[in-house]
């Protein structure tokens, strides 16, 4: 998504957003950091054709020059580590489009080919030393580097870190969630887990003594860190379902993709952990309606259209029985009762197709999020009175027929992650969101 997007809590407006690994970060120093990169990309290509001296690296040299000191600055040191097929930068991950994914690859293997695993500076640089630097990668230049650079051109100020040392210590990490697990196998090792909570939950409500939802919260969290790590597979998951538990499925499956879209718009690991929770259990009062109303095939009939209609509110009732009121809490009731709501009126000419959307209500982005992935879930499911709809069939309805009830710009990022390109995600005027008016 458009790296500039922001998204923010109301009343607590902060422009630091968490990286995959936790690291705080936020648009300017991610700027820098796809700067930083292409300007080495650069300058380590093109040294492989010109010598060090030459005046072709004057300006680009000053430019790299005032990047660094600019980071300096900003975060007191300058840190730029390759891991596995990325760069971090004092600890965040550098996020880089789509068409520079094969610069960032030549710049590491330039790197590792002299056993450069990264660079550390804790003062301003200069431009000589950023010769010496570029020097080490020239077409002359034969030997590995060691920490203070190559025989005769020796770095002062950046100190650079073996790539030797760094593989092995990465090697050697054990990492609970990423060591050596097949990730496909453990990420539906989640999903089941959160089917078998949900199904008992829902045993719960019906028998009138519902299960406390905070127990799904680890559940929760191991579904942020799949995702956010292994996004294909995770994705891939919402295609389980057993038209028999229907409802189970559906709660699970609308959770996956609400994390996966709030990841998508840039939301911290907090953030999308609330979301999840709140999508996991978003129609859990239609736990409460009988299966035969459920998968009736034909109308409704009024008293069966009210218990329909009923369910968030019992769902909102359940959230009140849990704990005390706080912040988090009315969240969950907010969002529980608003992704019902359509949001807008839509305006229709003479044939019958929608002209333009009259927005209604000011809906937090988490009700607006849920309803989308609830909707695309329902829609790509088989029921008793239709057969399932295929993913672009399912995105053609929601963005034409039923484009009222969702967020235009929101629709657009959601088609992104679904694999269905819009021709443009967010205007700039939309850069700005906010979660709730908590």
């Amino acid at each position: 998504m458009a790296d500039n997007l922001q998204i923010t809590r109301a009343a607590e407006a902060d422009d630091a957003k968490i990286d995959i690994f936790g690291r705080d970060s936020n648009e300017k120093l991610q700027a820098m950091g796809k700067s930083l990169v292409s300007a080495l990309y650069m300058l380590v290509r093109s040294v492989k054709m010109y010598d060090p001296d030459n005046n072709v690296f004057e300006k680009p040299l000053a430019q790299l020059q005032d990047t660094m000191n600019q980071i300096i600055r900003k975060d007191g040191k300058l840190e730029l580590m390759g891991v596995k097929q990325s760069f971090y930068l004092n600890g965040m991950l550098v996020k880089v489009d789509m068409a520079a994914l094969d610069n960032v690859k030549f710049l590491l293997e330039e790197l590792r080919d002299k056993d450069v695993g990264g660079l550390t500076l804790m003062r301003s640089v200069t431009v000589p030393e950023l010769k010496n630097f570029i020097w080490i990668f020239s077409k002359d230049q034969g030997d590995d580097a060691d920490e203070d650079g190559v025989q005769g051109r020796k770095l002062m100020s950046m100190k650079l870190a073996k790539w030797s040392k760094l593989k092995d210590k990465l090697e050697n990490e054990k990492d609970e969630s990423d060591a050596k697990l097949d990730r496909k196998k453990y990420a539906l090792t989640c999903y089941g887990r959160a089917i078998f909570f949900i199904r008992k939950y829902m045993e719960s409500l019906r028998k009138g003594t519902p299960l406390n939802t905070s127990k799904s919260l680890r559940i929760i969290q191991d579904f942020v860190d799949i995702s956010l790590d292994h996004r294909t597979h995770f994705l891939g998951l919402t295609t389980t379902r057993t038209d028999s538990e229907y409802l189970s499925y559906h709660q699970v499956n609308t959770c996956l993709m609400a994390i996966v879209v709030g990841g998508e718009m840039g939301l911290t690991k907090p953030q999308l952990r609330d979301l999840g929770y709140i999508a996991l259990f978003h129609d859990a009062g239609m736990g409460t309606v009988p299966d035969e109303v459920l998968n009736k095939r034909g109308a409704l009939s009024p008293d069966e259209r009210a218990m329909i209609n009923k369910a968030p509110l019992v769902a909102v009732r359940n959230i009140l029985r849990e704990k005390a009121i706080n912040r988090g809490t009315l969240l969950r009731l907010v969002t529980t009762f608003e992704h019902k709501v359509d949001f807008g009126t839509a305006v229709r000419d003479g044939q019958g197709n929608i002209q333009m959307i009259i927005p209604k209500a000011n809906l937090g982005l988490y009700a607006k999020v849920i309803s989308m992935c609830a909707t695309y879930d329902a829609l790509t499911s088989k029921r008793p009175f239709r057969d399932s709809y295929g993913p672009e069939v399912a995105l053609m309805l929601m963005w034409t027929e039923m484009r009222n009830k969702f967020d235009p710009e929101l629709m657009r990022v959601f088609m992104r992650v679904m694999a269905i390109q819009p021709i443009k995600v967010l205007t700039k005027r939309q850069q700005s969101l906010t979660i709730g008016m908590l």
